[in-house]
């Protein structure tokens, strides 16, 4: 009987086991999104930014067009140990103007995150697997209440960024052809003194499409004043992506 019961318990056993093993998932991670954040030697981007910075207590506003270029240079291994892209970048003021080297920033993609260093500043900008509703830490490499001058006024920039995935496989108009991308709004916060906007949309096969950042700063004393004639600092600005090779 013991025999009986013991071969009983062994088949059992080993039809658990079987199912299992017929119902483990292959991950596919074509669908992971690591599609939207394409980087390789020699890619390039170039945008077109349109800002507005107010400064002076928000008696000045200086409108501001330029053109800005991007391009994926060599591969080098970062202080983490992984490998990283040199990302350089160039500017020039009038799309007639020769471009001019401005600086060197950084960018990495691995299993689980895509990130950008700018002027010090590495920051989390992509997650994966993508999915809807997603959010995560922008700043877990960095001091969010770091500052940043802008029109001569500190700003601070970071604090309370909390990316959420909106969006994903939305349709979005580039250069006059539909394709799918990933909005991303980094912050809302409308508080007495502050107001910050910011969200970004990345093209699958194409990267940063669009950034829109609203950054406004007051002392509170009009609170019910609509921001565009309250703020004291901060600016507006809108990234467009025009080129990409």
């Amino acid at each position: 009987m013991k025999n009986v019961v013991f071969l009983l318990f062994s088949m059992l056993l080993l039809s658990f086991v079987t199912s299992c093993d017929s119902e483990t998932e292959i991950l596919d991670e074509s669908t992971f999104g690591y599609d939207f954040f394409p980087v390789s030697i020699g890619k390039s981007w170039t945008y077109v930014s349109d800002s507005i910075i107010l400064s002076s207590g928000g008696t000045r506003r200086d409108t501001f067009r330029s053109f800005i270029r991007e391009v994926v240079g060599d591969t080098f291994v970062d202080a983490t140990g992984n490998t990283a892209f040199k990302l350089q970048r160039f500017f020039k003021r009038n799309e007639s103007d020769p471009w001019i080297s401005t600086n060197t920033w950084t960018c990495s993609v691995d299993k689980t995150m895509a990130i950008r260093t700018e002027e010090n500043v590495r920051q989390v900008k992509l997650v994966f697997p993508i999915k809807k509703g997603l959010r995560w830490n922008a700043n877990v490499f960095l001091y969010e209440d770091l500052t940043v001058v802008v029109g001569g006024e500190p700003i601070t920039l970071f604090r309370g960024l909390n990316p959420r995935m909106e969006e994903i496989n939305e349709p979005f108009d580039f250069n006059g052809q539909q394709v799918p991308a990933i909005k991303v709004n980094l912050v809302k916060e409308n508080t007495i003194i502050n107001f910050r906007d910011m969200t970004e949309y990345y093209g699958k096969g194409i990267g940063l499409v669009k950034r829109d950042m609203i950054v406004y700063d007051s002392d509170g004393s009009r609170p019910n004043d609509p921001w565009e004639t309250k703020a004291q600092k901060g600016f507006k600005q809108t990234l467009t992506l025009i080129e990409v090779n």
